[in-house]
């Protein structure tokens, strides 16, 4: 018997389309598996766009905790009752029959942990002399170990990505943990997805989680990420801006099929909608096909600029 599993997810009125996606697309493709969505400022017609899916859950946030969206991930996940829970942020996409790769390969713990080339470029403003570029800057490992106050030595010496990730729920003691060391050291207040002032947990509750992956004495085993493998059967992330609801990205291109057929399948089960953006239309498809384009190109000339000005 396949293990159950249950996708949970969390946002505010923002990302109506991308939980949207979310939803859709796992009714589409994983019907089998419940997901609960908890919401902010939704209001009773944008839930009943959710809920028209057997297997949707939608649950509201509470009004007493003023943290962002991404710092409250432990709410959705203790809301599960399934043997694993699966994080999947709501900006996710399902694409293709990914029932099986939820289940982690140890079963206990799967999240992606970033490569030494990209620890190098999300920490470049934070190394100091000493510092071996591709692994954690020995400040932040220092404040993690302090903060934490369990372990000396780092379980990883890397940073996980919290965009998505399955967990069993034996190890909800380590997501209650997340929860408090949110609480310890982060601001009770809302200073968005990224928050400067903090150089140890600049990147909110992922930093945090990546403290407690590193150094909690109840962090659960790590098995290698799984939902990232398959062309035709992953978890897709449409990370930073532009969204592709808003302009499409080169990056994020190749799920625009996925999502006009998606749009086609919800009308052909009759299934109510947001208002389609622009971006979701397939008559828009050259022109937001050349914008992206366009961007890639502008975005590809900006970062050669400085080295160009160095040679001269």
């Amino acid at each position: 018997m396949q293990p159950q599993v249950t996708i949970v997810s969390a946002c505010d009125r923002n990302f109506l389309w991308g939980a949207f996606l979310l939803a859709a697309s796992a009714a589409r493709n994983i019907p089998q598996v419940p997901l609960h969505l908890l919401h902010s400022g939704f209001t009773p017609e944008d839930i009943a766009l959710f809920t028209q899916f057997p297997q949707v859950t939608a649950i509201p946030l509470s009004d007493d905790d003023k943290r962002n969206v991404s710092n409250r991930k432990s709410e959705a996940l203790l809301t599960a009752s399934t043997e694993y829970i699966a994080w999947m942020d709501s900006d996710c996409m399902v694409i293709g029959d990914i029932a099986d790769q939820l289940i982690p390969a140890n079963g206990e713990f799967q999240i992606r942990l970033r490569d030494p080339k990209e620890n190098a470029w999300v920490w470049c403003k934070h190394y100091q002399d000493g510092d071996k570029r591709g692994t954690l800057p020995t400040s932040v490992l220092d404040q993690w170990r302090k903060d934490v106050g369990q372990r000396d030595a780092p379980l990883v010496d890397t940073t996980c990505v919290a965009n998505t990730f399955v967990i069993h729920r034996h190890h909800l003691a380590f997501i209650r943990q997340w929860r408090a060391q949110i609480a310890k050291v982060l601001s009770s207040s809302d200073h968005g997805l990224i928050d400067h002032r903090l150089p140890a947990y600049f990147m909110i509750d992922e930093s945090v989680l990546s403290s407690l992956v590193a150094f909690s004495d109840i962090a659960p085993p790590l098995s290698s990420f799984r939902l990232n493998r398959d062309p035709k059967a992953h978890v897709a992330h449409f990370g930073a801006t532009p969204k592709p609801w808003r302009r499409w990205r080169k990056l994020h291109w190749y799920c625009h099929q996925p999502v006009l057929d998606l749009i086609d399948w919800l009308h052909a089960n009759r299934k109510a909608m947001p208002p389609i953006p622009w971006t979701f239309k397939r008559s828009s498809t050259p022109f937001a096909w050349g914008l992206a384009q366009a961007e890639a190109l502008y975005s590809q000339a900006r970062s050669m600029a400085p080295n160009l000005i160095r040679r001269n």
